[in-house]
């Protein structure tokens, strides 16, 4: 719609620019959407492979901060990330920062105006630990065992997404050797945390997918 508005060529130079910036973010929500129903095909054929290698978590929180602290600045939301200096994960990169992009893009979208998003990792034992913080409106405790299933959302009305994003997460961690989980209280927001083995850990603990 918006792009068939920008053949009047009588509308001024500002309002084409603002009809162009929905219809850039419309497509690209809709390759979004189109990735996910890709994965997920490719995830249940087993069909997906995983690029395992040694991944710096500061070139993976730098990656997320200079990604999504514009959409948090558009949404008036503050966006904090902290790193470990030095520490390093067994990974495939580009499916970390789908990970993390998924969550981090998850909770910018649902933290209120003038709230807070924080994107965190931390050594734990032989893992780093990430954590994705959020204080929007949680999560109903019934909702939570649902969380991760395929297609599943808390609103059912929810255009933003077709709910296959965490269940893709949640295997493409389980798939690194990691795992994946949410702590959450209505009104009170949301964790989301996973693990990623550290360099150190034996190459046989990493499941691939062939």
């Amino acid at each position: 719609m918006t792009a068939e508005l920008m053949f009047d060529e009588e509308l001024p130079h500002p309002r084409k620019k603002e009809l162009l910036s929905i219809a850039i973010r419309a497509a690209k929500e809709m390759n979004r959407l189109i990735e996910d129903l890709l994965d997920t095909v490719r995830l249940q054929s087993g069909r997906l492979s995983l690029d395992v290698e040694d991944v710096s978590v500061d070139d993976i929180i730098r990656r997320a901060d200079q990604t999504f602290r514009p959409m948090a600045e558009r949404r008036r939301v503050h966006f904090e990330t902290g790193g470990q200096d030095g520490a390093t994960v067994r990974a495939d990169p580009t499916r970390v920062s789908q990970i993390v992009g998924n969550l981090v893009g998850n909770a910018i979208k649902f933290a209120p105006e003038q709230g807070s998003v924080k994107l965190l990792a931390t050594p734990q034992d032989r893992e780093i630990l990430f954590q994705v913080s959020d204080d929007g409106p949680g999560i109903p405790a019934d909702n939570m065992s649902h969380i991760f299933d395929n297609f599943w959302q808390a609103r059912t009305n929810d255009r933003r997404g077709v709910g296959l994003g965490l269940a893709i997460a949640k295997t493409l961690v389980e798939a690194q050797g990691g795992k994946i989980w949410v702590d959450s209280k209505v009104d009170q927001g949301s964790t989301f945390s996973f693990s990623l083995p550290a360099v150190n850990m034996p190459a046989d603990k990493i499941e691939t997918l062939a």
